[in-house]
């Protein structure tokens, strides 16, 4: 790869990369459909200029404006559905993914703002593939577009990804990176086709609108969402059998991004070190200018000036009937100003009378909230009142419970006691009984003794 060659006229230059996009047919089911490739450039041609860069802004950023989710968009024309062969399915989510991968954590080109109040982030590579991401309820809804493409090629939200050709959905995926079959797939159609409506709307609110430079500490908050959500992709391709045999036989394209994804993980390197300053000193010019590229460095140095010159002519042109224009419109302009100041009285006093409103709204609301803090003091003393007529009722059931146990344990004590003593009056009268009939007997026996006349008398 050729050195880097630094510049101060510009703002902004990169390796620039012709990127262009192979079409090949896919399954007879969808005979119109195209698998998209990115296809080699031409070292000898003309490479296209990258757009400009808008600076990054330092300071504190706006808060972040989450997009709609899918359910809350405005409904859309369901988009046909055309199932997209089996070796070519996987060819726009890997497309998609090799664009993240060449912009890596590098800070967006530029912002701008779209509905809702949504100010989306904005890439553009040296082909012209742009990629816009919003942010959404866990995480970002991310566009990709071809160069010139008015619609996207693929959206990716934090569950799915739909992939669009010829005006309709060829194949969608799920988180993990798989290809749905075709009735689950067509049961995302409604989404899908909601998304490719917003993509196209938000593809011309970015050349309609002013694009302005990114807030520097409010793309460090960002930069871990987005590159968990690129990580994610990387761990799915890894994992999917189809997804990894299709990049194993396209891995030549990684090459064709090599320039752009070396200076897009340059200026990543730059903005983490400026970031590591507390954005402090000037802001970084995060790309060089400009990288020489394969053919003749002198040879594309001259066609650059001679780029620049023309650009010279075609401002001075355009000056002169910018003149011209302004011309026309001073007096134009003279005559709106009588309409623009009464219409600044009638907003003054639209404004006066919305502030009116407000105020009684205001008042409206707090006496509400007074009630409303009354009724719950009310409902919390109820509360605690039950809560203390139950408690008694615990207590005095326990004592109640006590007491009865008690008496029962002093019946069972005197039962025991009177068993006892009955046991005991048995042995005694037993006793009694052998005692009488010791001395019965011993009696008989000495009146026996008695009544036995000597031997020598009989």
């Amino acid at each position: 790869m050729s050195n880097l060659r630094f510049s101060k006229s510009r703002p902004f230059g990169l390796s620039l990369i012709a990127l262009t996009f192979a079409l090949a047919a896919c399954s007879p089911k969808a005979t119109t459909e195209v698998s998209p490739s990115l296809a080699a450039f031409d070292s000898e041609s003309a490479l296209p200029p990258l757009p400009d860069v808008q600076p990054m802004v330092a300071g504190p950023a706006a808060p972040v404006r989450r997009a709609p989710a899918a359910a809350a968009l405005p409904k859309a024309r369901t988009l046909g559905y055309a199932s997209a062969s089996g070796n070519d399915r996987y060819a726009w989510i890997d497309r998609a993914n090799r664009i993240n991968d060449t912009i890596g954590d590098a800070p967006p080109d530029y912002g701008f703002d779209y509905q809702d109040g949504v100010q989306p982030y904005g890439w553009e590579s040296a082909g012209g593939y742009r990629t816009y991401a919003e942010p959404v309820d866990g995480g970002y809804r991310t566009y990709y577009y071809d160069p010139g493409a008015n619609e996207p090629y693929l959206v990716r939200d934090p569950n799915y990804s739909y992939g669009y050709s010829g005006g309709r959905i060829v194949t969608v995926y799920d988180r993990s990176g798989r290809a749905l079959d075709g009735d689950q797939a067509q049961r995302q159609a409604d989404y899908g086709s909601r998304y490719y409506d917003r993509g196209r709307a938000m593809r011309a609110a970015a050349d309609s609108r002013q694009r302005r430079g990114v807030a520097a500490s409010g793309w460090a908050d960002q930069r871990p969402v987005i590159g968990n959500q690129r990580a994610e992709w990387n761990r799915a391709q890894t994992n999917t059998q189809e997804w990894r045999a299709y990049r194993q036989d396209h891995a030549v394209e990684d090459q064709r991004l090599a320039e752009e994804r070396t200076a897009r993980a340059q200026a990543a390197r730059q903005f983490s070190t400026w970031q590591s300053q507390g954005f402090r000193g000037q802001t970084p010019q995060l790309y060089d200018q400009p990288l020489g590229g394969r053919g003749d460095g002198n040879r594309y140095g001259q066609r650059q000036q001679d780029q620049q010159a023309q650009q010279r002519v075609r401002q001075q042109q355009a000056q002169q009937e910018a003149l011209q224009q302004a011309q026309q419109q001073a007096a134009q302009q003279h005559a709106l100003q009588m309409g623009q100041q009464q219409a600044t009285r009638d907003a003054q006093a639209k404004a006066h009378d919305l502030v009116l409103r407000q105020q009684r709204d205001s008042q409206t609301q707090a006496k509400a909230a007074q009630v409303s803090e009354q009724q719950a003091v009310k409902v919390r003393a109820q509360q605690q009142r039950v809560a203390a007529q139950t408690e008694r009722q615990r207590v005095a059931r326990q004592s109640q419970v006590a007491a009865q146990q008690q008496r029962l344990a002093a019946g069972a004590e005197r039962l025991r006691v009177a068993r006892e003593r009955q046991v005991v009056v048995k042995q005694q009268a037993v006793q009694q009984r052998a005692a009488v009939q010791r001395r019965s007997n011993v009696r008989r026996s000495s009146a026996s003794a008695r009544s036995i006349p000597p031997s020598g008398l009989r």
